[in-house]
């Protein structure tokens, strides 16, 4: 019996993945599913309206792209185009401004996140640079990248904590 060859399933394409693919966190999980599930977590902490941090982002995004708008305005009064030039250069200069904006608050806490996750899933990373600490002995107590100690979830990943009984 000829069985069908079986298709290898390719992670979903995400904006996520896109945005912060230059990390090198993000090649520090087990799997693409880790992976996945941990972006779709840190999109959804992240896209709540209830937190300080989801205004503060629009407040910035307002702030550039009315910035954005105001200086093309200013440099596009130094030449003579014709009309729907210089209105095409500022509306151009409106999405750059937002793309720019959006990638940089994307990017700014996404290490720190990715780190927690990837600790939460067992993968031992120093906090402070992103180092891979798997493999390495405890007792060293630091990070060999950047020298920071290890935190207790690292500790407790790489096994070498030992719990006193009070």
């Amino acid at each position: 019996m000829n069985e069908p060859p079986t298709k290898r399933r390719r992670p979903k394409r995400n904006l996520l993945n896109f945005t912060l693919a230059g990390l090198p966190e993000m090649r520090h999980f087990d799997s693409p599913e880790d992976r996945q599930a941990a972006l779709w977590e840190i999109s959804d902490e992240a896209g709540r309206p209830t937190r300080g941090g989801f205004w503060l982002a629009v407040l910035a995004i307002l702030v550039a792209v009315i910035s954005a708008r105001f200086l093309a305005g200013w440099l596009l009064s130094y030449v003579s185009w014709p009309t729907l030039v210089e209105e095409t250069l500022q509306l151009a200069s409106l999405f750059i401004a937002f793309g720019l904006v959006i990638r940089w608050l994307h990017r700014s806490g996404a290490a720190t996140e990715l780190r927690q996750k990837l600790l939460a899933r067992g993968v031992p990373v120093c906090m402070k640079c992103g180092y891979l600490l798997r493999g390495l002995d405890n007792t060293i107590g630091r990070c060999p990248e950047c020298g920071r100690e290890f935190d207790e979830d690292v500790r407790r990943i790489l096994g070498g904590v030992q719990r006193n009984a009070e």
